[in-house]
């Protein structure tokens, strides 16, 4: 299956994409892992890649395709995609490349979680700085708020802070929300209740993609 994940940061995305590529036995490829990845072999790309990092800068779209078209290429028979696409751009860019593979998606799984679930989720994470664990003040708590079961230190990420989460929500309104209506026209969004706990939206999901092989 050749599968897109959405959601709001902090939807639990990346935890669902890495279970479900397990059960699946299909890669799970995450667009920032490539862009990393091609920095760390050295390669042009890879330094025109760091270049922009270093500014601050967002990787130019151009960029962005010519890595995950490499990554693509090579899982075309199945893969779950995450952190891509991000706008109504990037969508149309991947629907004219599978097609031209002779290919497509066959499902995108929209994680939904309201902005307040969200807001607990990622101001309540702590992580240890020495074997990064991470905890969530609400719903994981470690006994000693301020230290881990291995005696690290427990910190909040600065993008954890009120003010970034909200403007990631914002982003992720004005960029990322048009694609729910765009992959619902095309009857290939499914979405799940991400608020339940992980193993209640993991079988949520499983259900949801086992339902979709068996019409085919």
């Amino acid at each position: 299956m050749r599968i897109v994940l959405l959601g709001k940061p902090g939807a639990g995305k990346g935890t669902q994409g890495e279970s479900l590529a397990e059960v699946l036995g299909i890669p799970r490829i995450v667009m920032s892992d490539l862009l990393k990845e091609e920095v760390r072999s050295g390669s042009d790309l890879g330094s025109l890649i760091r270049s922009y990092m270093d500014e601050g800068k967002l990787v130019p779209d151009e960029v962005v395709y010519e890595v995950l078209e490499r990554g693509l290429t090579r899982a075309l028979r199945g893969f779950i995609l995450d952190g891509f696409p991000r706008n109504l751009k990037q969508a149309d860019w991947l629907d004219k490349f599978l097609s031209s593979r002779d290919s497509g998606l066959d499902a995108v799984l929209y994680f939904d979680v309201s902005d307040l679930t969200v807001l607990r989720r990622m101001m309540g994470r702590l992580v240890c700085e020495i074997c990064g664990r991470t905890y969530n003040v609400f719903y994981d708590p470690p006994e000693d708020v301020r230290r881990c079961v291995c005696g690290g230190r427990l910190y909040q990420r600065s993008d954890d802070c009120y003010e970034k989460i909200l403007k990631r929500l914002e982003v992720f309104r004005e960029e990322t929300e048009p694609l729910l209506d765009y992959y619902r026209a095309r009857g290939k969004l499914i979405s799940i209740d991400a608020s339940k706990d992980i193993e209640e939206v993991r079988r949520d999901a499983l259900n949801a993609l086992s339902k979709l092989r068996d019409l085919k």
